[in-house]
């Protein structure tokens, strides 16, 4: 009997989902929530809107639609929201970024509880999380990327719920409806999301548990998505379907050897590389996480097809949580003295990357790698330099100047803070912008704003007015000033010709 009993019991240590879960690390793991908190808040009104924050605010203020080329409809109107109901304030605009990464890290830390982590692990897991320095950085921001991280961690968490008291002869198809209506919410995010479900569903098929395709749930909650994703379907096919030249763009921009490193790369050096690597071996290996072996082989399958097909190394960054999480279990009863100095050195990266310098140090180091600096300042002297250069123009002749910007990131500038300088709405050529209509007929002179596929070809005269200067390095930096008047044909036949994707 005895040795039955110890059989019985190694089995149940190796190959079992225990029925009651490990106590939630509560308080810890909402402290550490709440520093992540606190310091994106302490910093949402440093320097200024990133490029996409405003091409985002554009869309949806001055250009709502079911769909666009690049991105979904949900942020777009959630910036355009948040800017009616609080006009100009950065704070409120990034607070919703803010509490979602927050958030993150507490769904993160319940993943961990669900492969069975206990509190340690959950808070390894939730202090992981704003390691990531993609993770952290987006959190400074409202932006797509930001909103889909929480999206894909949230789904993968309700998931591993689900199978879990599956496993445990517990049937809890309402976690399922939930899966449904977040990825309504994600379709509208970002189509990538899809590639996610569609992983999920072939390794189930494959590994299991097959019986989730047997529940009338399931097919309910997938038809919430499919629904809700009939008018951006429609706008997409109506206008070509534009999200396919994006993938076709974002693949040539992107060198699929350098996928795997850079994703690591963004998941954190050492704690966020390591857990992701360690992450996809446990739950491909771990006797203990046997029943979640479809996850493994779905961040497999996620990483091969964009791999394959092409795709940014954030693309995959919806998986740092479960990888985390599933590393996480496994470093639970480990007592390293390295684990935690590995932590603490792990946090220097994401916090370099926040905007945390003054601007005056900045503008003495030019030499000194800064995203935000990049994407985030100069826009003010821009719209001036470009508002100078129109009310410079006759009466009459402003009336008939369309301002066009060589990319969506100086278009959105122009776009957001140019109306309230005077000047009239800004047009670009360059990705989704594209989309949102030509100059009208009346518009025979242009000022155009950027450095590359000037227009001199098409315009019977031209003349640089200057430059923008904004002591920084970064994108509204240098670039020209210049008119053009005399357009050799009608917009209807020329905007088409000056597309740049």
């Amino acid at each position: 009997m005895a040795t039955n009993s110890s059989t019985a019991s190694a089995a149940e240590t190796t190959d079992r989902i225990p029925r009651a879960l490990p106590p939630f690390a509560r308080s810890a793991v909402l402290a550490t929530a709440a520093s992540i908190l606190a310091l994106l808040l302490a910093l949402t009104t440093r320097y200024d809107y990133v490029t996409d924050e405003l091409y985002f605010l554009a869309a949806g203020k001055f250009y709502p639609a079911w769909g666009y080329m690049d991105q979904q409809p949900l942020v777009p109107f959630l910036a355009a929201f948040l800017d009616w109901a609080f006009p100009g304030s950065l704070f409120a605009f990034r607070l919703l970024p803010a509490i979602t990464t927050a958030l993150g890290a507490i769904v993160t830390a319940l993943m961990a509880r669900e492969l069975g982590g206990n509190q340690r692990a959950q808070v390894l897991a939730a202090a992981a999380y704003p390691l990531s320095p993609w993770i952290l950085l987006n959190g400074h921001w409202l932006t797509a990327s930001t909103m889909e991280l929480l999206e894909w961690t949230a789904i993968l968490w309700l998931l591993i719920r689900w199978a879990r008291l599956k496993h445990g002869g517990i049937d809890r198809d309402r976690l399922l409806l939930g899966i449904g209506l977040i990825t309504a919410l994600a379709v509208q995010t970002k189509f990538q999301v899809l590639v996610l479900i569609a992983a999920l569903l072939l390794s189930i098929a494959i590994t299991g548990p097959r019986s989730l395709f047997a529940r009338p749930m399931l097919w309910l909650a997938a038809a919430i998505p499919l629904v809700t994703a009939i008018p951006t379907l429609w706008w997409q096919a109506r206008n070509g379907w534009p999200a396919l030249a994006m993938g076709t763009a974002v693949n040539n921009e992107n060198d699929r050897l350098l996928l795997v490193p850079i994703s690591l790369f963004y998941a954190g050096l050492v704690v966020g590389a390591a857990c992701c690597c360690y992450g996809v071996v446990r739950l491909l290996r771990a006797p203990e996480l046997r029943p979640f072996r479809f996850l493994g082989w779905t961040a497999i399958a996620v990483f091969l097809f964009f791999l394959v097909a092409g795709g940014r190394p954030n693309y995959v960054a919806g998986l740092f949580g479960l990888l985390f999480a599933a590393a996480a279990t496994g470093l639970q009863r480990r007592t390293g003295k390295l684990l935690w100095p590995a932590y603490l050195l792990s946090a220097i990266l994401p916090l370099a990357l926040l905007p945390i310098y003054p601007l005056g140090f900045l503008a003495r180091h030019a030499e000194l790698p800064s995203y935000v600096r990049l994407y985030e300042t100069g826009w003010p002297e821009l719209t001036e330099a470009v508002a100078r250069a129109y009310r410079e123009l006759p009466a009459e002749q402003q009336r008939r100047t369309a301002i066009i910007a060589e990319n969506y990131y100086l278009a959105g500038a122009l776009d957001v803070l140019g109306r309230k300088a005077g000047l009239p709405r800004a047009y670009s050529p360059h990705r989704g912008y594209w989309f949102f209509g030509a100059p009208p007929e009346s518009a025979d002179t242009v000022l155009y704003v950027g450095n590359r596929n000037r227009l001199s070809v098409h315009f019977g005269r031209s003349r640089e007015l200057g430059e923008v200067e904004t002591g920084l390095v970064n994108v509204a930096q240098g670039n020209t000033i210049t008119l053009y008047q005399g357009p050799k044909q009608p917009w209807p036949a020329l905007w088409p010709r000056i597309r740049t994707i």
